[in-house]
């Protein structure tokens, strides 16, 4: 459940700081507030409470505040956190304070929206909050209404028909203009896709658009995790066949990746020249592919064969 968590949080937080208008439409669709700012790490005045999000709007003239929590499953404590979260950021900031949860999976019935205190059968107390079920959106999404939301559609449609899912998130991600958040709505998708998909159905998906996430971490990690997974394939299948040829071909394959991933497209004359190099020799060429500034710097340093 921890890397799971780790996952959502990931691809949320990028979702939720670049596109927070996206989620106020859903939580209160028809009514004119405008998102203002960001409110970023809230620590809430007591032990251990950091709220998920929370964004300054704009209702008319009067400023409030925007809270955001995410839950992946049902927790019978949220009304009681909500609660607490709420009466507290209105303490802290001094504004009113729009409270939302947004459920990212389906949860049935069992989700209240309220924390009550009862008397009896007389309800003398009741806090109310925005219960959001975003798989109830999905339509809306695949229709290009939110393209920003993109990334969670292969969680949220409950189907078979994923990988044609996951061809309409592109299609859909490829629409937003600015470079570094396209990057970074590309790799929010790869995150949670990967989930469901084979890594390396996925690498070849979006094989294309690996330029564009070049500046996000955690695909870094997975281009990292990718090539020592392809190094130790290609050492099984050498050994498995008993030849040389079969770890030489993984390796070649691994450097054309990573080059791939830093600098573009592989001339077929640099290939060439790596898949006469011996074992030993692409081994060394792999620390170089890390370490070069480009292309053609490394290229000076695959060795010549006679």
């Amino acid at each position: 459940m921890a890397a799971e968590h780790t996952i959502f949080d990931r691809v949320l937080k990028i979702l939720a700081r670049n596109y927070p208008e996206r989620f106020l439409e859903v939580a209160l669709p028809g009514i004119d507030v405008q998102i203002i700012g960001t409110l970023e790490n809230v620590e809430l005045l007591v032990p251990e409470s950091r709220v998920d999000f929370v964004h300054r709007v704009l209702d008319g003239d009067t400023e409030k505040l925007f809270h955001l929590e995410f839950q992946t499953q049902y927790d019978p404590n949220i009304p009681l956190r909500m609660f607490t979260y709420s009466a507290l950021l209105t303490r802290q900031f001094r504004l009113p304070v729009i409270s939302s949860v947004i459920y990212l999976r389906p949860i049935g019935e069992r989700a209240r929206a309220a924390y009550e205190v009862r008397v009896g059968d007389v309800v003398v107390n009741r806090f109310e909050y925005l219960n959001i079920h975003l798989w109830q959106y999905v339509d809306d999404i695949l229709a290009g209404r939110w393209p920003e939301l993109a990334p969670l559609l292969v969680m949220l449609v409950q189907d078979a028909h994923r990988e044609e899912i996951l061809q309409r998130e592109k299609e859909l991600i490829l629409r937003e203009e600015d470079e570094r958040r396209r990057g970074e709505l590309l790799a929010c998708a790869i995150t949670i896709a990967a989930r469901y998909f084979d890594r390396d159905f996925l690498w070849r998906f979006f094989r294309e658009e690996v330029d564009v996430m070049k500046s996000v971490p955690f695909i870094e990690e997975w281009l990292e995790e990718k090539l020592e997974e392809g190094r130790r394939q290609g050492l099984q299948q050498g050994l498995q066949q008993g030849l040389e040829e079969g770890f030489k071909k993984g390796m070649v394959h691994q450097l054309l990746r990573l080059l791939t991933y830093r600098f573009g497209p592989v001339p077929i004359s640099v290939e060439d020249k790596l898949q006469r190099l011996s074992t030993a020799q692409l081994e060394n060429l792999l620390q170089d592919a890390l370490d070069v500034s480009s292309l053609e710097e490394f290229t000076e340093r695959i060795p010549d064969i006679e």
